[in-house]
């Protein structure tokens, strides 16, 4: 079985950072003991790594007695983060850079009275995060969260208003653009766009569809909580039907390789090299 892997695969820079910032202090280990508050990336393998070395996850900051947080690289909400400190506890902070980004951006447009439109998943860390960077002082902030463009008709946006938007540093280009049209259609009396989506999720997303037409099938690797890695899923399977999203090796089902060639990997960004060699060694054997 031929293989042909994507030219970016395995971890993100954003990604490798808050890893090695996680380990750097779990070996240092003079904190009092470190967790996360949540996991620190979505790959279910890399946290349990990361667990055996000794990072506890916490869903909520109320059970965390002392030492140190670590802050995912989704980035957290100011408020839980004034908590965190008014706790005594100390604050490792891996945050993306990319998704600092969005936090500046969301903070200042607030600031200046636009109203925040996000293209993402309301329910996703990042997102939910980024909502509480926009100002809230005159209890009157105007901030949006829209999956799509489908959603931007029910927004209540007049002709009098400014409107800024931003993304979700995982989202396609694509339906970024269409959202940021959609709003375009409400005609607003003032519109700033920032293309906010990470540089890597943008790239993976094109080499995703560009390997995927030219292979017979195609293996996403990542965790199925992981939205650039759904994303690039999303992406392979429009251009190939026969793409499957798999966790690790042991969901590789040989059936799928019945009839076929080449086959192309592509990983998430928050998926570790391991998980990716143990996913070739697996198709090697088909």
């Amino acid at each position: 079985m031929r293989i042909k892997l994507s030219e970016r695969i395995g971890f993100c820079f954003g990604v490798r950072r808050a890893v090695a910032m996680a380990e750097r202090a779990l070996e240092e280990n003079r904190l009092g003991g470190i967790c996360s508050l949540g996991p620190i990336i979505h790959n279910k393998e890399a946290v349990r790594d990361l667990a055996i070395k000794g990072l506890k996850v916490r869903k909520d900051i109320g059970k965390i007695k002392g030492g140190a947080v670590v802050v995912s690289s989704h980035g957290l909400s100011p408020k839980i983060k004034r908590a965190i400190s008014k706790k005594g506890l100390k604050v490792i902070d891996t945050t993306c850079p990319f998704v600092l980004n969005a936090q500046r951006i969301a903070k200042r447009m607030g600031e200046e009275g636009y109203v925040v439109v996000i293209a993402g998943d309301a329910n996703h860390p990042e997102i939910k995060a980024l909502v509480d960077f926009v100002p809230d002082a005159s209890g009157a902030a105007k901030v949006f969260v829209v999956k799509d463009k489908r959603k931007i008709g029910a927004l209540k946006i007049s002709h009098e208003d400014k409107v800024g938007v931003v993304a979700q540093t995982t989202q396609s280009t694509q339906n970024f653009l269409d959202v940021v049209k959609a709003i375009a259609d409400k005609k607003p009396r003032e519109l700033r766009v920032f293309n906010t989506i990470c540089n890597d999720a943008e790239e993976r997303q094109r080499l995703a569809s560009c390997l995927a037409r030219e292979v017979d099938l195609m293996l996403i690797v990542g965790g199925k909580n992981s939205a650039n890695t759904k994303r690039l899923f999303e992406v392979c399977k429009m251009a190939l039907k026969d793409s499957y999203l798999v966790e690790t090796d042991k969901a590789v089902r040989r059936g799928w390789f019945a009839g076929k060639g080449l086959v192309g990997v592509i990983s998430g960004a928050s998926t570790p090299e391991w998980i990716i060699k143990k996913v070739v060694s697996k198709i090697k054997i088909q």
